[in-house]
C-alpha cells in the first residue's frame, strides 16, 4: 500500500494522484491500493489554501500536466476542503476502487472542471457524474459520520511528522515530498526546476513488492 498525505484542494497533490494511477494502469499492478489521507491545510497548518496561490502554482503546473489544468472559472475559490474530504472517505465507504476513482475524479473536477469543492451541490454532481449514489452522499453530507476520519487523519499526521505535503509514504515508512519534481519560489511564484515522472513506476513497483 502506499499512503499520500494531501490536501485535495492543492494541485501539486492532483499531479501525484494522476501520476500514480497512471503508472499502476501502466504496469497493470492492481493489487496495490492507494491509502488517501487527509492533510488539510485549514487544519494541519492552521490557514487554507489560498485561490491566489493555487492559480500561480497551476501556472507551473500546467507545463508539466498540460491536459490535466483548466483556468478556474467556478466563481469564488473553495474556502473549505473538509467538505470534499468528507465526500472523499464516503467514497471510500462503498469500496477501495471506488474511493480511488472517486478521489481522482474530485480533484478532477477542481482542477479541469472547475468544480466548487466547497459547494454540496457541485460534490453531488460529481458523484453522479461518477455514476454514484448521490442521494446517498447527501445523507453522508447530512449527519457528518465521516468527520471524525478527518480530525483522526490529521492528529495521526502530527504524530507521524508530516511537515509538508503532498508526501508519498512507501510501505517501508520511506517518504517522498512531491516525487519526480523539483522546484523553487521566486517572489511566491513557483519555478519548476526539474520533472522525472518516471519515478512513479518505480515507486510502484518497488510498493508492490514489499
Amino acid at each position: 500500500m502506499l499512503t499520500l498525505w494531501s490536501d485535495l484542494l492543492d494541485p501539486w497533490a492532483y499531479v501525484v494522484v494522476l501520476r500514480l494511477h497512471r503508472a499502476r494502469d501502466r504496469l497493470g499492478i492492481s493489487e496495490l491500493d492507494f491509502e488517501l489521507r487527509a492533510c488539510p491545510a485549514e487544519l494541519h497548518s492552521g490557514e487554507p489554501a489560498r485561490g491566489s496561490q493555487v492559480r500561480s502554482d497551476v501556472g507551473a503546473l500546467v507545463q508539466l500536466e498540460s491536459a490535466a489544468f483548466s483556468a478556474y472559472s467556478g466563481g469564488a475559490w473553495p474556502t473549505s476542503s473538509l467538505p470534499a474530504f468528507e465526500a472523499q472517505k464516503w467514497g471510500f465507504e462503498l469500496g477501495q476502487d471506488v474511493g480511488e476513482r472517486f478521489d481522482l475524479a474530485l480533484r478532477r473536477a477542481l482542477f479541469l472542471h472547475s468544480h466548487n469543492l466547497g459547494r454540496r451541490a457541485d460534490l453531488l454532481a460529481v458523484a453522479a457524474t461518477e455514476g454514484l449514489d448521490a442521494d446517498g452522499l447527501a445523507a453522508a453530507l447530512d449527519d457528518g459520520r465521516h468527520r471524525a476520519a478527518i480530525t483522526a487523519d490529521v492528529a495521526a499526521a502530527r504524530e507521524a511528522d508530516v511537515e509538508d505535503t503532498p508526501l508519498l509514504v512507501l510501505p517501508d515508512g520511506a517518504g517522498h515530498l512531491n516525487p519526480g519534481v523539483t522546484h523553487r519560489r521566486v517572489r511566491g511564484l513557483a519555478i519548476i526546476d526539474s520533472d522525472h515522472p518516471s519515478v512513479y513506476e518505480e515507486i510502484v513497483r518497488v510498493a508492490a513488492i514489499e
